[in-house]
Parts: C-alpha cells; sequence; structure tokens
C-alpha cells in the first residue's frame, strides 16, 4: 500500500502545481484547510500570502486611508450653515439683527449656492439702512460663479481629483505589494521543494554506501577483498552522512524562510514539518518561450497589468491636476454673483418688494510671480517623472525578455542535465557490475556514484531555475496565478 499512497501523493502534487503554473485561479478566497501530513501544495501558500503576509496587510490599510482621504476631500463640497445674532440695546439706535446663511459649494465650475433668511427689530440710523427688514424678516437666495480663476478648477476640486487618484494608487500599490509577496513566497516554496528533493538524493546515495558496507564486511571475512576496501567504503559512507547532514540543515533554513510567508489563522508564521514535502517537481511545459512574437506580446500583457504601472499613470495625474490649478491661478479673477430677496410682514412698503440683485467683481494680479513659480515647479517635477515613468517601462520590457530567456535557458539545461544524469546512470551501473566481478577497484565505484549525485542535484537545481523563473513570469506579466 505504501507505494501506491506515495504515487497518488505524486499525482496530487503534479496536479497542484500545473493548476497554478498554468496560471489558474485556484488560490482566491478563504484558505482551504489541509491535514496536517498532507503534501503541502503552492496555492495553499498563495492563499496564506494573500490572507496574512503583513506587507498585504500593510497595502490594505494604505488603501483604507486613501479612502479617508478621498472622504475629506468630499468634505470640501459640504454645506456650511453660519448664524450670526449681533444687538446693540444701549445707544442711540437700539436694535437687534439675526443673520442665518446655508451655504452649497458645488464642482460646477467653481459655482455656489447660497440661501438665507434674516430678520431685524429696533431703531437704525438711515445710512444703515440695508439693515432694516420688515416684522417677519426676509428670505433670499442666490448664486456665484467665477468665470475665469477657479472656474475650470479651483484647489477644492483639485483636492477631490487628487484625492480619487490617491484611492486608485493605493489599489495598484496593493496590487503591486501582493504580486512582490506571492513572487518571493512562491519561489520561497520552490526553494523548500529543491531542498527535500537534494536530501533525497543525498539519502539515497547515503543508503547505496551504508548497504555496500554490510556486504563489504562478509567479502572481507570470506577474503575476497582486501580490508582497506572496506575502510575506504567507511570513508565514503561518512562523507556522505556530511552530505546528508548539509541537506538537513538546507530543508530547515528553506523552511524557516517559507514561514514568513505560510502563516497561521492568526498571522504567525508556521515552520512546515517535512513529511509536508513534495516528492517530485513537474517537467517543464514545451512552449516557444523567447519567440520574438510571443516576447513581443508578453511585453504588451505586462504594461497592461502592471501594477506599478497603473500607480505611475495615477502619480501622474496628481501632477497634471498640480499643473492645471497653478496654469489657472495666472488668470486674473472674474467673479459673478446674483441674488433675490423678499421681505415679508409690515410696514409693508417699500421693502415689501422682490429685489433682484448682480454683481461682479475683477482681481487682475500684477507681477503674478506666486503663480509663476508654482506653475514652474509643476511643469519641472512633471517633466522629472516622466523621464522616470519611461524608465520603468522600459524596465519592464528587459524584465519580460529576460524572464523568457532564463525560461528558455532553464528548460535547456533540465534537457541536458537529464542526458547527463541518464549517462551516468549507466556509467554507474557498469562500473559496480565490474567491481562486482572484480575488475574494477571501490574508487572507481565511489567516482560513478559521485557523478550521478552529481548530475541528479545538477538536473534538481534547473529544475528548482525554471520554477521560479515560471512564477517569476507570471508575476512579471501581472498576474498573481
Amino acid at each position: 500500500m505504501r507505494p501506491q499512497r506515495r504515487l497518488w501523493q505524486g499525482y496530487a502534487t503534479l496536479l497542484g502545481f500545473w493548476l497554478v503554473l498554468l496560471g489558474l485561479d485556484v488560490g482566491h478566497g478563504i484558505a482551504r484547510a489541509s491535514p496536517p501530513d498532507s503534501t503541502l501544495l503552492l496555492p495553499e501558500v498563495m492563499d496564506s500570502i494573500r490572507q496574512a503576509y503583513p506587507l498585504i496587510i500593510a497595502a490594505l490599510a494604505d488603501q483604507r486611508s486613501a479612502q479617508g482621504e478621498l472622504q475629506a476631500a468630499r468634505g470640501g463640497f459640504d454645506p456650511m450653515l453660519r448664524v450670526r445674532g449681533d444687538a446693540s440695546p444701549i445707544g442711540a439706535y437700539p436694535n437687534g439683527r439675526f443673520d442665518l446663511v446655508l451655504e452649497q459649494p458645488t464642482p460646477l465650475w467653481g459655482a455656489s449656492a447660497f440661501a438665507g433668511y434674516r430678520v431685524s427689530v429696533g431703531e437704525f440710523p438711515d445710512y444703515d439702512g440695508k439693515l432694516v427688514t420688515n416684522q417677519y424678516g426676509e428670505l433670499r437666495a442666490g448664486v456665484a460663479v467665477p468665470l475665469l480663476r477657479n472656474g475650470p478648477i479651483d484647489r477644492r476640486r483639485a483636492t477631490l481629483q487628487r484625492a480619487e487618484a490617491s484611492l486608485r494608487l493605493a489599489d495598484a500599490s496593493l496590487g503591486e505589494a501582493r504580486l512582490l509577496a506571492l513572487r518571493s513566497g512562491g519561489s520561497r516554496y520552490i526553494d523548500w521543494v529543491g531542498t527535500g528533493l537534494r536530501r533525497q538524493i543525498a539519502q539515497s546515495l547515503f543508503d547505496l554506501a551504508k548497504t555496500r558496507d554490510a556486504a563489504l564486511s562478509v567479502r572481507v571475512q570470506r577474503g575476497d577483498i582486501p580490508a582497506i576496501e572496506r575502510v575506504d567504503n567507511q570513508r565514503a559512507l561518512w562523507q556522505r552522512q556530511g552530505l546528508l547532514v548539509s541537506a538537513q540543515r538546507g530543508i530547515e533554513l528553506a523552511a524557516l524562510e517559507l514561514s514568513l510567508f505560510l502563516r497561521d489563522e492568526g498571522g504567525q508564521p508556521v515552520v512546515v514539518r517535512e513529511v509536508r514535502l513534495p516528492t517530485l517537481l513537474p517537467p517543464p511545459d514545451r512552449s516557444d518561450f523567447g519567440a520574438p512574437e510571443r516576447v513581443a506580446a508578453d511585453q504588451k500583457t505586462a504594461q497592461e497589468n502592471r501594477p506599478e504601472l497603473r500607480r505611475l499613470a495615477q502619480q501622474r495625474r496628481q501632477l497634471e491636476i498640480d499643473r492645471e490649478l497653478a496654469k489657472n491661478q495666472l488668470w486674473p479673477s472674474a467673479d459673478l454673483s446674483a441674488s433675490v430677496s423678499q421681505d415679508f410682514g409690515p410696514p409693508g412698503y417699500p421693502r415689501d418688494k422682490t429685489v433682484l440683485d448682480f454683481s461682479l467683481s475683477l482681481d487682475i494680479p500684477t507681477l503674478n510671480r506666486a503663480a509663476r513659480g508654482r506653475l514652474a515647479q509643476t511643469e519641472a517635477a512633471l517633466q522629472k517623472f516622466l523621464a522616470q515613468q519611461r524608465l520603468i517601462v522600459d524596465r519592464v520590457n528587459l524584465e519580460v525578455a529576460d524572464v523568457h530567456s532564463q525560461l528558455a535557458q532553464a528548460i535547456r539545461r533540465i534537457e541536458l542535465a537529464q542526458r547527463e544524469h541518464d549517462v551516468a546512470v549507466q556509467v554507474e551501473s557498469a562500473e559496480r557490475a565490474k567491481f562486482e566481478l572484480g575488475e574494477s577497484t571501490l574508487l572507481q565505484v565511489n567516482l560513478r556514484e559521485q557523478a550521478t549525485f552529481d548530475a541528479a542535484l545538477r538536473r534538481i537545481d534547473a529544475l528548482v531555475e525554471y520554477h521560479r523563473a515560471k512564477i517569476a513570469y507570471e508575476a512579471i506579466l501581472g498576474r498573481e496565478g
């Protein structure tokens, strides 16, 4: 039953790898509970990263902060209620006044509307006649519209637009943090699996020397071979045990590094046990990595999907908003306002007539050095940013081309390492047969076994490199997998 169980575990491992490496969405939502001794597959690691990795949680906090910033910016358009009371109980003209105004700024060309009520009692001098209302007070309403400065854009709308861009920027930063974490965590998982496979090879090499030592002991007692042959085998036995200890250290170190990405429900790192190590890495898929037309297509995909490019687009938008505001502040101020008012109650005429007022105010700056200086600053900042953005786009294109080269060469290395390993196994078997016939020495056998061991390690290294590159490929294209 044990070989059959291991076979099914191998099939499960292979299926899990292919689901992830082909980009299928198997990791979203709540992490699936896995038996404590089941094989750890890549989707479980990815689930843990999405839910509990600290840098992703920090990016989520930045996203909530951006939402708060947007809410604060929208508060600039909240209605404002103003209430004022004045009284002069002693003097030549004892009187009292009450004034209530509700103002509502709007995003429509910077216009603002108001409505109010005021009432006055007592006596007023002739020069303060505008303060006098009929008995039931006066209702008024109006609108003010900036025609030039603060018309197309003003500081309130610029703040809102920047906050909207900040929220989209925070979303892109969250995606960037998630991609980086998934890429790093996936690579750590592949490294951990690779250390387990290296330990398997070191264990098989040690077991081979250990089994041979028992056989050599019998042959030495019979006088078939000199005792020094067994001594040399024991030397190889201790050497291979040292290799096994080094391989064990590699597993423990890789598990510790993986624990930064594999966390429990409370967010604490989990050092995965060796029993959960997969027993294989799947072979590479045959694809056209490195083909110019695919490289060009993937570069286009990366430019569309990479979150840092979306983040840069929002940063650029913020700088463009600052430039638009700075340009607008160069214009003179021309504000048009209109209002209508109506008094109610006795004594009636002449204040019972509806009054319609218009006003136009102009504010023409002279040197306007403050606005010109701010405009020069924003234009310089935008030019600097565009140059940096161009470099980052070029770097993304380079990363796509580089990962294609890495994948193509890794596939080639796997093919060559596999051929080397197959030949090394044949030579090792032949050398061992010669030794059994007394036509070779144990030294030659050990050298052949060491060559097979080295070839197997190179094959594992090439597979690890390929799967690390495949994970990097998905991240470089902006796909979470």
